[in-house]
């Protein structure tokens, strides 16, 4: 094992996994994912109510189904979640014989990494398979991904309907222009994502993404009239020929550029 993955797993890094889970509640057994995995817990994702029992009796499986480790669970935090519940576990009991089946496990997930739903995907695949690809993937780890995603990624992540999604891939350092404006452009973008694209020094000075933003339905006045505060009258005119303009924002503007 390498001195890098040795390190990894004695931090205790917690990372998106996309792990098969399951443990036993009332009689059936619970299936769901767990979308990060470290050597203290797990944070678990699914349809399912709060567990009736603790500790829980908790299976991860590694995505190619090779590898198993159950242990007993003691849930920290319930949080409702579009799909069900999130369950924030820590793992109890933990000796030495159960420490390292973690590590053990925790390394295989580290050394052999599993592609993900959007990596299946065809170039150009039309929405509906996109949405489905971007369903499998629970909440947390979409919004995780999109802060690190490539262009690839970062083109079907766009398409994500939840708000906190298109926030995470505003964050995404590699965030290029063409798409800034692409975003800037979609209906019901979150005031959230639009503030921070506003304010982002990589585009400040792009004209294009500046009017999208500033017709947006949810953008701020002031943040509306930030964007617009420089722009000449022909760009004005460009504007004012866009639906969407806030009333008084539209006034203003027709007053400066009727004064030349």
């Amino acid at each position: 094992m390498s001195g890098h993955l040795e390190d990894a797993v004695r931090r205790g890094c917690r990372f998106p996994a996309g792990v098969v889970a399951s443990f036993p509640d009332a009689g059936q057994i619970i299936h769901c994912t767990a979308v990060n995995v470290s050597r203290s817990g797990a944070l678990i994702v699914g349809a399912f109510t709060t567990p009736s029992a603790e500790p829980l009796e908790l299976t991860l499986k590694t995505p190619n189904g090779l590898l198993s480790l159950t242990l007993p669970a003691r849930i920290i935090r319930v949080t409702p979640d579009p799909d069900g519940n999130q369950l924030a576990v820590e793992f109890v009991d933990v000796d030495d014989v159960r420490r390292d089946r973690i590590e053990v496990f925790l390394a295989r997930l580290l050394e052999a990494p599993q592609p993900g739903p959007l990596e299946s995907l065809r170039p150009n695949a039309p929405p509906p398979e996109v949405k489905k690809a971007l369903d499998a993937i629970p909440l947390p780890q979409r919004i995780a991904l999109a802060q690190r995603a490539e262009l690839k990624q970062r083109e079907y992540l766009r398409q994500d309907q939840h708000p906190a999604v298109l926030e995470a891939v505003v964050r995404n350092p590699n965030l290029t222009l063409p798409e800034a404006r692409a975003i800037a452009g979609l209906l019901g973008l979150p005031g959230t994502a639009i503030d921070l694209l506003a304010a982002d020094p990589r585009f400040k000075n792009d004209e294009e993404l500046r009017m999208a933003l500033a017709t947006q339905a949810k953008v701020l006045l002031p943040i509306a009239e930030k964007l617009t505060a420089d722009l000449k009258p022909p760009q004005i005119r460009k504007l004012l020929a866009r639906p969407g303009i806030h009333p008084t924002l539209r006034e203003k503007l027709f007053k400066k550029m009727t004064r030349g």
